[in-house]
């Protein structure tokens, strides 16, 4: 609830023209604006655009001060901002702008006064700079936003043509029953849909086909059987495949399975459509950030779809789901996730790894100086904390989604691994090392020790969102919670070598109850049962 008196202003942009301009976005056109609760006009003088990054973000001036006067407290007026391109280099991948009113937070900007509350997968025009890209575009509050990220093969305009030819050409295939499965970026293959998909080709599941990147060192040695019902990542098939298909069995959100924040109006409304079948498999056991977050409302409920399923391992992970997701407990698999079906560890396991997740915050950042991310210096402090004898041992996998830029880095010699497939190494592991990453459930899972770092836990859960908190904590943790580099050193003293502690093994089992091998054929019976497949 606001305090008394706050001033809230609301700008809602009816026409706007953007374009680049001497090393800036410009977006001009006209307005109207209104104080939330009608009363007053807004002083455009009083106005400053932030975002969550940074003061100032956008330089805005309007037509005139207070505007022409409507009807219910409204005013027309124009605008013009500046986003200046070298400065959003280091925002957040996706920004929205902030009006702040006589130095308090709280207004809206919307990027189109016409749709109210709702936004309909607009976006403008996308200019690319250096593999960059940046863009205006309207999220699903209707809120006007900046996006900067990595450019892809979608941005350009022969990109763009090559998604609705796909899209036209998808017609043909109307009325087959595909189905869809892939990991992250379509550019994996360990995780829990590569298992449950070969073990749906063995029961003869012939219209599931993997989208992948069949490069990669992962699916080399695939048998063929396998093979036959891949699609090549970005092919004109796996275009038009996306485009027919309605049933998505998947690791990540369907967000990944073309390409991840793609600004393509007829993909968005694709992935928002109605009709869609969708199970969600998970990459890892998703009791860690709580799902009320701000960042992870991706894996909320989608009430516009047919069907919307998910794998959870646990009772107790199945009610993080239904307190915090919008799901229902029949909307849940409690089956365990797939890919641990085939997790195993090797006997003579000595590797200590290094893994944190990912700040999305700093993805930007990193692009410009990854040393002085808050990321780059905890594994710093987690790399010192392990004592000089067994520093032979450490292997540091940076995150997939920062792996790149750790290519050639040298802080960390020859510590630093770069890989797409983390399973060999897991059955390796001996100790893990990390702050609140999935993976943790992965290695212990396999008889690993576990070590935690949450010096900085607090400070991260504020950058997920106001509320979200760790589920993990010191009552139901699976192993030492270390505060500084001297608490790892004791921590790795006394866990390397050593058995897993039964106490700590059996708050796990209360989230991870599965331990069977037969995750996937309960899977695959809850997609006969759910309509998802045909019986056999």
């Amino acid at each position: 609830m606001r305090s008394a008196g706050k001033e809230i202003p609301i700008i809602g942009i009816t026409r706007m023209k953007v374009w680049e301009e001497n090393g800036c976005i410009i977006a001009s056109g006209s307005c109207i604006t209104r104080m939330q609760d009608g009363r007053g006009r807004v002083d455009t003088d009083q106005i400053r655009i932030d975002v969550p990054v940074k003061e100032n973000a956008a330089k805005i001036s309007f037509g005139s001060r207070f505007g022409r006067p409507l009807p219910l407290g409204c005013s027309l007026n124009t605008f013009r901002l500046e986003i200046d391109m070298e400065e959003a280099r280091d925002f957040d991948i996706q920004n929205k702008l902030q009006p702040v009113y006589k130095g308090e937070h709280g207004g809206r900007f919307l990027y189109s006064a016409a749709d109210l509350k709702k936004g309909h997968n607009k976006n403008s025009a996308i200019f690319i700079h250096d593999g960059t890209s940046m863009y205006l575009r309207q999220n699903v509050n209707n809120t006007l936003c900046l996006t900067v990220r990595d450019a892809n093969q979608y941005d350009t305009p022969e990109g763009q043509k090559r998604l609705k030819d796909a899209k036209r050409r998808a017609r043909r295939l109307k009325g087959q029953d595909i189905v869809l499965m892939y990991e992250k970026n379509c550019a994996k293959y360990e995780e829990s849909a590569s298992v449950l998909y070969e073990k749906l080709i063995d029961a003869g599941y012939d219209n599931v086909y993997f989208i992948v990147d069949t490069g990669i060192p992962a699916v080399q040695n695939v048998d063929e059987k396998y093979k036959k019902n891949f699609i090549e990542k970005d092919s004109d098939k796996h275009l038009e495949y996306f485009f027919a298909c309605s049933k998505f069995v998947a690791t990540e959100t369907i967000d990944h399975a073309l390409q991840l924040r793609i600004a393509s109006k007829d993909v968005l409304d694709k992935i928002n459509g109605k009709g869609i079948m969708y199970v969600f498999l998970q990459h890892g056991v998703m009791y860690m950030v709580s799902l009320g977050s701000n960042l992870r409302v991706g894996f909320n409920k989608k009430k516009g779809y047919k069907l919307h399923r998910t794998v959870v391992s646990s009772e107790l992970e199945a009610k993080h789901f239904t307190d915090l997701a919008g799901m229902k407990h029949e909307d849940l698999y409690v089956t365990g996730l797939a890919k641990f079906d085939k997790a195993v560890r090797n006997e003579n396991a000595d590797k200590i790894i290094i893994m944190p997740t990912w700040r999305r915050w700093e993805t930007n950042q990193a692009k410009h100086d990854l040393h002085d991310t808050g990321y780059y210096r905890m594994m710093e402090t987690m790399l010192n904390g392990v004592p000089e004898e067994l520093r032979d041992k450490v292997i540091i996998l940076p995150h997939p989604l920062i792996s790149e830029r750790f290519s050639g880095e040298e802080g960390f010699g020859r510590h630093v691994v770069v890989t797409d497939q983390y399973d060999p190494l897991l059955r390796d592991c001996a100790l893990l090392i990390t702050d609140y990453s999935s993976i943790a459930y992965d290695a212990y899972y396999r008889g690993a020790n576990v070590i935690f770092y949450w010096k900085d836990k607090d400070e991260c859960m504020e950058h997920y969102g106001e509320g979200t908190r760790l589920m993990l904590d010191e009552d139901n943790v699976f192993g030492p919670v270390c505060m500084d580099a001297d608490d790892i050193r004791r921590a790795v003293a006394d866990r390397y070598g050593k058995p897993q502690d039964p106490e700590e093994l059996a708050r796990y089992r209360k989230i991870v109850e599965f331990h069977d091998g037969k995750n996937s054929e309960r899977i695959l019976r809850l997609l006969v049962r759910d309509g998802v497949l045909d019986p056999k």
